[in-house]
């Protein structure tokens, strides 16, 4: 059962409770079992939430794997979402936006959930949901996440956004079988004494099975420690800071089996003199890049600097077979590097 945002805005144009009128005869002509509830709806009106409540019961009492909420307000009013869906033991995946998430005292988790993702979703007390299933976990701006502690022994894939605060990871520490890691951050913090970039450390030190990292670079020196089944790495850089430059540098040699590396600048990489300076150091790259195959730029200002970052790779990649570079918009090639030796006679230079 699908009530995409076009449907039910269409009818709140004309009133609110035309709307619920609509929905609420579609539930009572509904006949067994809801595999999936989608609910993307822009309300006002109190009586609104209401109906709200009452859908996600009936949809609960139906034994819902997949539910979905986006619940737009006009105002500051935010949706509080119904004791009912915590103790909805069929939930399968779970999807929620701008919401308040406050599990009542009973709440022993969702036994059988194995996807979650919650963007815009208040966290305001201390919140442990236990999920042996799950595997697939997304927070995306959510407030209040140092009041989360999430059990998943089994989680495999985790996206954390939250560009513009500190975000908490420490409850993450003991998911050993995490693959996919994405950050998207302004520090990490697991304790206010502790500094942001040892605990990121510490983070990615717990994760012997990481496969997969796309990351902001918030590390002054890479790991002290292998990222051995490491395969893809996707970094967003603010080439401003020089120390960013040798944190990438660092984090790539610590992944001796990595097949593809994407690079994307997120502030400035005009300081040309020092970029070029650092990456022409003896020691920049000491371990050869026997796996690596795929190596991308993306938003790089100045072609000079982004063709000194994929000479270190032609030169140096024994497997390359493809390296491609965005061009700055209004640049031209500095220096043609298709005429450089290459490490890997198999490897193919796109510009575009």
């Amino acid at each position: 059962m699908v009530l995409d945002y076009e449907f039910c805005d269409e009818l709140i144009d004309e009133s609110e409770s035309k709307f619920r009128e609509v929905v609420d005869g579609i539930m009572l002509l509904h006949m067994g079992k809801i595999v999936k509830f989608d609910l993307d709806v822009r309300v006002e009106d109190l009586a609104s939430y209401t109906a709200i409540d009452r859908w996600v019961l009936y949809v609960t009492r139906n034994s819902v794997k997949k539910l979905h909420l986006r619940i737009s307000n006009i105002g500051d009013r935010t949706y509080t979402l119904p004791p009912c869906i915590f103790h909805c033991s069929t939930l399968t995946q779970l999807k929620l936006a701008r919401c308040s998430f406050k599990p009542p005292g009973s709440f022993r988790g969702f036994p059988n959930l194995v996807t979650l993702r919650l963007a815009s979703v208040t966290f305001s007390e201390h919140c442990v949901i236990k999920a042996p299933l799950l595997a697939n976990l997304t927070l995306n701006c959510c407030d209040g996440m140092q009041y989360l502690n999430i059990v998943s022994p089994v989680l495999k894939s985790l996206y954390v956004c939250y560009p513009h605060s500190y975000i908490a990871l420490n409850c993450f520490m003991n998911c050993k079988n995490l693959r996919d890691l994405g950050l998207v951050f302004s520090k990490v913090v697991d304790n206010p004494n502790h500094d942001h970039r040892s605990t990121l450390v510490k983070f990615l030190g717990s994760l012997p099975a990481l496969e997969l990292l796309s990351a902001d670079v918030v590390l002054s020196s890479g790991p002290p420690f292998m990222l051995n089944c490491l395969r893809k790495l996707s970094l967003s850089v603010d080439f401003g800071k020089l120390g960013h430059i040798s944190c990438v540098l660092q984090l790539i040699e610590c992944s001796p089996n990595l097949n593809e590396l994407e690079i994307t600048v997120n502030g400035t990489d005009d300081n040309i003199e020092a970029f070029v300076k650092c990456l022409k150091m003896a020691d920049c790259l000491q371990l050869p890049l026997n796996k690596l195959e795929y190596v991308s730029f993306y938003g790089f200002a100045s072609p000079i600097c982004v063709e000194a970052f994929a000479m270190l790779f032609i030169i140096q990649a024994r497997s390359l077979l493809r390296i491609f570079i965005e061009q700055p918009l209004g640049t031209k090639s500095s220096k043609d590097l298709s005429g450089l030796p290459r490490a890997s006679p198999k490897a193919e230079l796109v510009i575009s």
